[in-house]
């Protein structure tokens, strides 16, 4: 038996699960707030849901084999849903998130080698001094003062996002683009005219605000790049170079295929991406980890007795991540919970069969981390938290295609190496300096934005250990 439910059997919140499909406009509504609760009861526990949503062909996909002919075997047959891409195409452009066929495949091939462990290591330093300063500052706070950890965390990996992809140019015009990005996130919700498929000139209930906080964006990042190309250009005739930064390895990125490279405009679509992938993701799911801590005692005993072993009271470093295997398996543990990207769509290009079921032209099939990793045909105990569900015995006979923190397929998060690598840093570097306890009365709900945030916000009272 576990060590989480031996001793607790902690169940962490979640949304009310429906007896019957919500009426259409309270489930648009509902859509609009909080897309994970408008799930019924039986959606974690029948494996393909066929329905219909304003007219339109839908496929709840919970079925492992499903999802892999979806977004694997016959992947070139699904596309990115059309509302999802009206709503993330306004800040995210044609980046790695949003773009289809020829132009992905060739963004997908020049960001590759960005990504490669050589380039992780020299990440990996920034992750771990950051971390370090932030476990000094929060030890030192007053008893009686408590935190936003889901801020605290956000903070944490915009000041290491800011490092790896703007260098020595990371400044405090930085952490304006984190704030913009912020600001238009909340305005990036499912509204009538998007699930409809009206075009882009049909009013959106905050669309105005949207804008603003993308021109205050993109005006920094642009400045960035002129900032970057002019200091290159100058230092030619020295041996200039981009930067060994995201920026830099961004510039000077080309197609193997063609030797092309990629234009501002297109630099500016993988860096708003990169934004948003790159320090929202990590930072919601380490402020979920530091939830589940508070309630989980016997879990938190085991993180510490693994950092105390690995680590001795050092900060924690690249080196550090193979042998982490507990801070593994907390984070991953966390990420099933409560998985950043709760929810995926696909749309069919032509008509398909998946066993007995057709899928015509145009159903939009869903995918949902969230409903697959809290599933009751795939998971013991789905609702409680429990790392050892990630134990490497656990994990070598877990079914594929039933875990899903970073997508599947081709189009598999390319960032997934460092953002494993970013959280088990964080959480190794600042829990063997403190204990993290939510304030009393607090209460927490995950709320499903183009994130899974806690909500309203994570008040917690520092302990030094």
């Amino acid at each position: 038996m576990s060590v989480a439910s031996e001793t607790m059997g902690f169940v962490p919140a979640y949304p009310t699960r429906h007896e019957q499909r919500l009426p259409l406009l309270q489930l648009i509504r509902t859509l609009r707030e909080n897309a994970i609760g408008t799930y019924t009861k039986d959606t974690y526990e029948r494996d393909i849901i066929v329905y219909r949503l304003l007219f339109k062909p839908m496929i709840m996909a919970n079925h492992p084999e499903l999802i892999r002919h979806v977004m694997l075997d016959n992947a070139a047959n699904y596309e990115r849903d059309p509302v999802g891409k009206r709503m993330l195409e306004p800040g995210l452009g044609q980046g790695l998130l949003t773009s289809e066929g020829a132009v992905w495949k060739r963004q997908r091939r020049m960001m590759a080698p960005i990504f490669q462990p050589r380039r992780l290591v020299g990440f990996a330093g920034i992750m771990t001094e950051y971390s370090a300063a932030l476990a000094e500052k929060l030890v030192r706070l007053p008893a009686d003062q408590h935190v936003d950890m889901a801020e605290q965390m956000m903070l944490l990996t915009l000041d290491i996002i800011a490092r790896t992809m703007f260098g020595a140019d990371a400044s405090t015009d930085v952490s304006a683009v984190g704030a913009a990005m912020d600001r238009y996130q909340v305005t990036v919700r499912p509204n009538i005219p998007d699930l409809l498929g009206l075009p882009r000139w049909v009013p959106r209930p905050d669309a105005a605000e949207g804008q603003r906080a993308l021109a205050e964006m993109d005006a920094i990042i642009n400045t960035l790049i002129r900032r970057r190309r002019d200091r290159a250009a100058q230092g030619d005739a020295v041996g200039g170079e981009m930067g060994n930064d995201l920026l830099g390895l961004l510039l000077a990125a080309r197609d193997e295929e063609t030797g092309s490279a990629l234009d501002d405009r297109e630099v500016r679509d993988q860096m708003a991406t990169f934004f948003l992938a790159g320090h929202e993701t990590t930072a919601t799911a380490l402020a979920w980890t530091w939830y589940l801590l508070a309630h989980a005692p016997a879990v938190e005993a085991k993180l510490h007795a693994e950092l105390d072993a690995v680590l001795g009271g050092r900060p924690a470093t690249y080196a550090d991540y193979e042998k982490l295997v507990y801070t593994r398996m907390v984070v991953e543990e966390a990420m099933r919970l409560y998985p950043p990207a709760h929810t995926t769509a696909r749309q069919a290009v032509a008509d398909d069969r998946f066993q007995h079921i057709d899928i015509p032209a145009g159903t939009m099939v869903i995918i949902s981390p969230w409903i697959m990793h809290r599933h009751r045909l795939y998971w013991q105990n789905p609702d409680v938290f429990d790392p050892e569900n990630f134990a490497p015995e656990k994990t070598a006979m877990r079914r594929r295609y039933t875990y899903l923190p970073f997508g599947a397929g081709p189009r598999i998060c390319i960032g997934q190496g460092f953002a494993m690598i970013e959280a088990v840093i964080i959480l190794a570097t600042l829990a063997q300096k403190l204990r993290a306890r939510l304030v009393p009365g607090a209460r927490v709900a995950p709320v499903a934005k183009i994130t899974l945030r806690p909500s309203p916000d994570l008040p917690m009272t520092i302990l030094p250990r």
